[in-house]
């Protein structure tokens, strides 16, 4: 009778070896295959969002803008309920019933802040909230590991859970930090980088700070928190070469929540993927901005419906002018 002979011990650690040796080799292979499905993905998403922008330019003549009107220095008697330009795209979206749902003449939350002059009983309460915790899943980048609901929001919802967004509407080049006057630029003092006025695109044109012209366009960019619609006749710039939206990380900052227009827009006035160090989602001045998990930059969807991805070392000039609609930047394609 042939006696089998068995593996030994150092056979046994030589395939073990081999084994680990081809699992090292095969695993960044696997993980970059995984990234690449999750930036197509979020390409997708993107893309479908610019398309209901579109679409939505196509019935109304003008981008969807957002419903905030912060009360502490709106006019007495003008109340908007804080919608954000992503709720006027629910329609577009296939999203229809969540559309329906919303009542307009309430704010999204109870939280009354100091100075506001809401009557509570009349504006603030819950009733959105049903709207305000529900997750879309083609506003979440696949690679945004951020919770899909958090409660570090602001404004009326301060301390209130909400549904939140990896894609916000670009607000241009508009400050963050400081204040200069509408369409001034200045070195922020607060960031070190270059902005302009004014600040995050509110018209404050009264001597007493609060606003007589609500609704009118001062943002650079598309979307911003407080004024009126932007439509393709008023990018003078190029639609292909201005930012319609582009991607943020939920979990960075505070304001993320999709429902809420105050928390669905960011600036140019920090670089691309700005991390602020040690981490702070309170730090609005430096947070209110595009960032991904993409390595080495971000996608953004031109106002033409393209979709680009923006290389974070790209120039600080050439990125805000990529984000403003009307200054008269000449930016060539392979300048980014």
């Amino acid at each position: 009778m042939t006696k089998r002979r068995g593996f030994t011990l150092i056979e046994l650690l030589v395939v073990i070896a081999i084994i680990a040796v081809l699992i090292s080799l095969l695993l960044p292979a696997v993980q970059s295959a995984r990234e690449a499905a999750r930036r197509a993905q979020c390409v997708n998403n993107i893309k479908q969002l610019a398309l209901a922008a579109h679409n939505y330019h196509d019935v109304n003549g003008k981008f969807p803008a957002g419903l905030y009107l912060h009360p502490v220095f709106g006019p007495q008697g003008l109340a908007w309920n804080n919608s954000s330009w992503i709720v006027l795209l629910l329609p577009q979206m296939e999203q229809a019933p969540r559309h329906n749902a919303v009542n307009f003449n309430i704010m999204w939350g109870d939280q009354l802040g100091g100075g506001w002059r809401w009557n509570k009983a009349v504006y603030m309460g819950q009733q959105n909230m049903t709207v305000r915790m529900t997750i879309v899943n083609s506003l979440i980048c696949p690679s945004d590991n951020s919770p899909n609901i958090d409660n570090t929001n602001a404004d009326e919802i301060i301390g209130q859970e909400g549904a939140g967004t990896s894609y916000v509407g670009n607000m241009g080049d508009n400050c963050l930090a400081c204040a200069p006057a509408a369409g001034t630029v200045v070195l922020c003092t607060d960031t070190g980088r270059f902005c302009r006025g004014p600040q995050l695109g509110h018209n404050r044109t009264s001597a007493s700070g609060q606003d007589i012209e609500n609704g009118g366009i001062a943002g650079s960019g598309v979307f911003w928190a407080w004024g009126s619609n932007v439509g393709v006749a008023q990018i003078t710039d190029g639609t292909s070469n201005t930012f319609m939206m582009g991607e943020q990380i939920r979990r960075i900052t505070r304001w993320n929540c999709w429902v809420h227009a105050n928390q669905t827009i960011g600036s140019t006035a920090i670089p691309l993927n700005y991390r602020l160090q040690p981490a702070n989602v309170e730090n609005w001045t430096r947070q209110y901005s595009f960032r991904s998990q993409h390595a080495g930059g971000a996608n953004f969807a031109m106002c033409d419906g393209s979709v680009k991805f923006i290389k974070e070392q790209i120039s600080f000039p050439i990125y805000q002018g990529l984000s403003t609609r009307g200054q008269g930047e000449v930016i060539s394609a392979d300048a980014y």
